[in-house]
C-alpha cells in the first residue's frame, strides 16, 4: 500500500510538471507572438493635418479681410506679420496666401520667415507650402527649404524632396542628400526607441 502511494504521488508529481511545462510553453508562445504584433504595429511619426492650435481667438471677418490685405502691404515686415498672424489663426486663406507670396514675393528675407514660420509647426499643411520654396529661382532659399524639411523626421518629407534631388545646383542637391539620409536616420531612431519601450514594458504580469 505504501509503494502504491507512493508511486501515486511520483506520477501526479511528473503530470504537475509536464502541465507546467505546457502552461509556460504556451506563455512564452502568447508573450512572443503579442510581442510580434506589437512588431508589426510599429509606425513612423505621423504628421497632423493642420497645424494644432488649442485656442484660437477669433477675429471678425472685417479683421480678417484687413488682415489678408495688408499681406500686400508696400512694407515688408507688414507683409510677413499679417501672413504669420493669418497662419497663426488658421485662416482658411493662409495657404493660398503663403502659397501666392512664395511665388511673387521680392524680398528674400520675408520668404525666410515664411519658411522659419512653417517648418516650427511639423504638418501636412507647413510640409506642402514648404514645397513651393524649393521652386524659388533663388538657391538660398531653396537652401533654406530643404534644411527646414530636413527636420521633419517623416518618411512623407522624403517625396518632398525629390524635386531638389535633380536641383542645377550641387550645393542643393547635396543638401538634400543630406536632408533625405537625416529624415531616413530619425525615423530609425524613433522605431528604435519604440522598441526599447516593448522590451523594457512587461506584456504580461504572473502573479
Amino acid at each position: 500500500m505504501k509503494w502504491f502511494l507512493m508511486l501515486l504521488i511520483f506520477i501526479a508529481g511528473i503530470y504537475y510538471l509536464v502541465n507546467q511545462h505546457k502552461r509556460e510553453a504556451q506563455i512564452k508562445e502568447t508573450i512572443q507572438l503579442s510581442k510580434a504584433e506589437k512588431l508589426r504595429s510599429l509606425s513612423d511619426p505621423v504628421l497632423p493635418t493642420k497645424p494644432e492650435k488649442p485656442y484660437v481667438m477669433k477675429f471678425s471677418m472685417q479683421t480678417i479681410k484687413t488682415l489678408r490685405n495688408l499681406t500686400q502691404d508696400s512694407n515688408e515686415k507688414v507683409r510677413f506679420a499679417s501672413a504669420e498672424l493669418l497662419w497663426q489663426l488658421q485662416d482658411e486663406s493662409a495657404p493660398a496666401i503663403i502659397k501666392d507670396m512664395f511665388e511673387n514675393e521680392t524680398e528674400a528675407s520675408v520668404k525666410k520667415q515664411l519658411i522659419d514660420m512653417l517648418a516650427k509647426d511639423k504638418s501636412k499643411l507647413s510640409l506642402a507650402l514648404l514645397t513651393e520654396a524649393l521652386k524659388d529661382y533663388d538657391r538660398d532659399i531653396r537652401l533654406q527649404a530643404v534644411e527646414a524639411i530636413g527636420k521633419f523626421s517623416n518618411k512623407e518629407a522624403i517625396p518632398a524632396l525629390s524635386s531638389v534631388l535633380e536641383d542645377s545646383d550641387e550645393e542643393v542637391r547635396l543638401k538634400a542628400l543630406e536632408a533625405v539620409n537625416k529624415i531616413r536616420q530619425d525615423i530609425e531612431a524613433h522605431k528604435e526607441q519604440q522598441l526599447r519601450e516593448l522590451e523594457t514594458k512587461p506584456l504580461f504580469r504572473i502573479e
